[in-house]
């Protein structure tokens, strides 16, 4: 199916499918297919936002002990970086998306996981 979305809406879409990939179904292949799918409408909205973080980040450390920038939420710093990719999150592409059926999804997904990949299933 294909559908018109925004940068914004596709990370959220991301998100809502990570749950779901490590399922050896027919739900985990179409969670993958549509990761990717998704992930590859969004290289250079990813590099954009990487040279942002990189621009109006501060210099730290992550888990691992490498070195990192972040943005601190609340700071001027991030607010210039919202200004910033604001007008980059609602580009819009057209993404071809598969469906599942939602009876390939009971008895596999919980309903709070159904309610999160809903826009991906059909009856």
């Amino acid at each position: 199916m294909k559908q018109m979305l925004q940068n914004q809406q596709m990370i959220e879409m991301i998100t809502q499918l990570q749950p779901l990939l490590s399922q050896r179904n027919k739900i985990g292949y179409v969670a993958a297919r549509n990761t990717r799918m998704l992930r590859d409408q969004l290289v250079e909205f990813e590099q954009i936002r990487r040279d942002l973080i990189e621009r109006y980040g501060t210099d730290t450390v992550n888990e691992s002990g490498a070195p990192a920038k972040m943005i601190k939420l609340g700071t001027p710093e991030f607010k210039s970086f919202c200004d910033a990719i604001e007008p980059f999150s609602t580009i819009e592409h057209e993404v071809d998306l598969m469906t599942a059926k939602y009876e390939d999804a009971i008895g596999v997904l919980t309903g709070e996981e159904i309610l999160a990949v809903d826009w991906m299933l059909e009856d």
